[in-house]
């Protein structure tokens, strides 16, 4: 996994450490088994214990420390990955293509940025206990085969044996996780209708109850039978394979006197050590479902990152991309919609050319092709066919991204962000409380720590909002998608006659979305589409 291979290059010296403390922790655990196993016999004669005493509490600090530090290391080391991990998805999101995450999926975005990260999480604080355990079952393991080589072998060959068929058995649980993770990404499709959709479902409580009843509830109740099913099966092999190293103790218990006399004598303390395994082992077993959760959740986070490419904008920054914006050309661009062969719907060929300072109003139907030519402007969807050309350069895949950052826009379905992303660090602060005031928020909004106070306001409100973080971008190119739909005839009389002129007067590019037909005057050129051709 590419994510984590750099980030373990990073984090090499962490590792190691975490990784040489456990092999001190594991090798003290085994030596106070050792003094232990000394201190019996020398009761036994009657011999002075003094001197082993002061060696096992020695080895009893120095397990603590080791033991201690390598489980901090760890823990630093997981949850830094996790950090990693968030981070980095994130970043890929925002720079793979609007079309290829539409067609991801938000509900499958969030259940990997959310539940599978924090499966993988909650996985990941286990591993310093995990790790601990596995060392000092080696050291034990290595005491033993220290004291009877013969004994070590026979218990090797009976655990290889419990081994295996605890693996068949525990294949059955573990093949069921895809199937709980699937189930998942259709529980968060609800989730998210049902918030989105809260106020429809509110308006009529027969859909309301059909939504709960027969889409929500029968997912989940499926999520439930499919966890209940497969922890049930993981529980009964997790017993099962706890009884069975009782069952391989036992088999080494009575049978080395048997075939093995020479090697009685060091019975007594191998069956100590044996004893000593059962929790370190069992702590093993039990971390096993949620391991395999933490496994198939690790996969979707893998094919996450394999789908999101970052950008790879590689642009020169004295080509005419640097330069002050003069034209903005889309040359025989078309652009066919995702959908049923019979019902797509195709925009374009388009020939469009825009100039420096132009105010642009497209208008049309509903259907007709506005938003997709929007996004073709924006450099947001690529054309299938044709070209996109800024100041009389080609927009490839290469250099869409530096492209992009010519472009400001208020999106019809406009996501707000309370922060003001950049207004502190260019000192605009005082800007957007003139903005504010213009569009009649200052009573209610004020700019404090590079925030909005709130955004807790109505749609239209939080448009107004939304437009002055635009305007605080300071583009070349200012697109609007129906901005003016929900204001009421005051604040659409300050965007048309008072804002859009401002921007002007700047040498701003503005292209704006609109049916307000009153106030088609102000702009420079209104082109209308009509099933997806300019027919002005």
């Amino acid at each position: 996994m590419t994510i984590l291979f750099h980030f373990f290059r990073q984090s090499r010296l962490l590792t190691l450490s975490a990784i040489l403390a456990g092999l001190i922790a594991g090798v003290a655990s085994a030596g106070m088994i050792t003094v232990i196993g000394k201190a019996v016999a020398s009761i036994a004669r009657g011999a002075n214990v003094s001197l082993l005493a002061g060696e096992f509490f020695a080895l009893c600090l120095l397990g603590l420390i080791a033991r201690s530090w390598s489980e901090i290391a760890l823990l630093r080391l997981t949850q830094k990955m996790v950090l990693h991990l968030r981070v980095t998805l994130s970043q890929r999101v925002v720079d793979t293509p609007l079309r290829k995450l539409q067609a991801i999926g938000k509900s499958s975005l969030l259940a990997i940025l959310t539940n599978d990260i924090a499966t993988f999480t909650q996985a990941s604080r286990l591993l310093p206990r995990i790790f601990g355990d596995a060392v000092v079952i080696v050291a034990c393991l290595g005491y033993i085969a220290w004291l009877s080589w013969q004994v070590f072998v026979a218990f090797m060959l009976f655990l290889a044996v419990c081994v295996c068929a605890f693996y068949l058995a525990e294949r059955v649980p573990r093949l069921q996780m895809p199937a709980i993770r699937a189930q998942i990404d259709r529980l968060y499709a609800d989730f998210r209708s049902l918030i989105e959709g809260s106020k429809e479902l509110q308006l009529s409580a027969r859909r309301r109850g059909i939504f709960i009843n027969e889409v929500l509830s029968p997912n989940a109740d499926a999520l439930s039978r499919l966890f209940v099913r497969a922890m049930s099966r993981y529980t009964l092999v997790i017993n099962t394979g706890g009884s069975m190293f009782y069952v391989v103790l036992g088999a080494i218990l009575f049978t080395t006197p048997v075939l093995l006399p020479s090697q009685t004598g060091a019975m007594p303390t191998i069956v100590f050590v044996l004893l000593f395994l059962i929790e370190p082992i069992s702590e093993l077993m039990l971390a096993l479902p949620e391991a395999s959760q933490a496994a198939v959740s690790l996969a979707r986070i893998r094919s996450l990152e394999q789908t999101l490419q970052p950008g790879d904008d590689v642009a020169d920054p004295a080509s005419p991309w640097a330069a002050p914006l003069q034209t903005l050309e889309l040359v025989g661009v078309s652009h066919v919609s995702a959908g049923a062969q019979e019902g797509r719907f195709t925009l374009g060929p388009l020939d469009l050319t825009i100039s420096r300072g132009e105010t642009v109003f497209i208008i049309g139907g509903n259907g007709s092709g506005k938003t997709t030519l929007a996004l073709l402007l924006l450099g947001l969807y690529p054309p299938d066919s044709g070209t996109v050309r800024l100041n009389g350069a080609n927009v490839t895949a290469a250099n869409a991204d530096h492209y992009r950052q010519r472009f400001s826009a208020v999106f019809a379905d406009f996501h707000l962000f309370e922060q003001l992303l950049g207004a502190e660090e260019d000192n605009q602060v005082a800007r957007a409380s003139a903005y504010l005031d213009k569009l009649g928020l200052g009573h209610k909004v004020k700019v404090v720590n590079g925030k909005f106070s709130t955004i807790d306001l109505s749609t239209g409100q939080r448009k107004r909002l939304a437009l002055v973080s635009s305007y605080l971008e300071d583009r070349d190119i200012y697109l609007f998608d129906e901005w003016a739909a929900d204001q009421d005839p005051v604040f659409k009389r300050v965007f048309y006659k008072e804002l859009l002129p401002e921007l002007k007067a700047l040498g701003k590019t503005v292209i704006v979305i609109t049916h307000d037909d009153a106030y088609f005057g102000c702009a420079d050129r209104v082109l209308k589409l009509d099933s997806g051709k300019l027919t002005a």
